[in-house]
């Protein structure tokens, strides 16, 4: 929790959250920019994604297919802090997937092509969503 690296990450969040979302990314949510300025910070984004959050962290962490859309509030959250130590892991949203507001998906997890993740849920650490399911929750269970 004290390392460099970690000072390191909060520092760039920290700046990413109070310089870049309020004074430029949130104005491009819903818009074919965001995905765009995204993709400058290194977040690999497919075709066509429809992105209306802005909560993305390690943007190197983060693979999103063609055609996903994430809607307000949503997150691939890819670290934690377990027992003061960060854990950091890739986060992968299959193509045509949808996640509903307010949803968080930890890290080390996959959602396949196809899936569909309701409101207000959360997908645990390192789960592997089967292709073409509906899933809510919190934690998540299949529809």
């Amino acid at each position: 929790m004290w390392s460099w690296a970690v000072w390191r990450s909060e520092a760039i969040t920290s700046t990413y959250e109070a310089l870049s979302i309020p004074f430029l990314l949130e104005y491009l949510q819903g818009t074919p920019w965001l995905p765009l300025a995204m993709r400058l910070l290194g977040v690999k984004i497919g075709k066509r994604v429809w992105m209306n959050t802005t909560d993305i962290t390690e943007f190197d962490m983060v693979t999103i297919c063609d055609d996903a859309a994430l809607n307000a509030d949503c997150g691939p959250q890819t670290h934690l802090f377990e027992d003061r130590v960060m854990k950091v892991g890739s986060v992968k949203i299959g193509a045509r997937s949808s996640i509903g507001a307010g949803t968080i998906v930890l890290y080390d997890s996959e959602l396949g092509d196809d899936t569909h993740i309701e409101a207000l849920s959360l997908v645990m650490k390192g789960e592997r969503l089967a292709p073409a399911t509906d899933w809510t929750g919190s934690p998540v269970k299949p529809l």
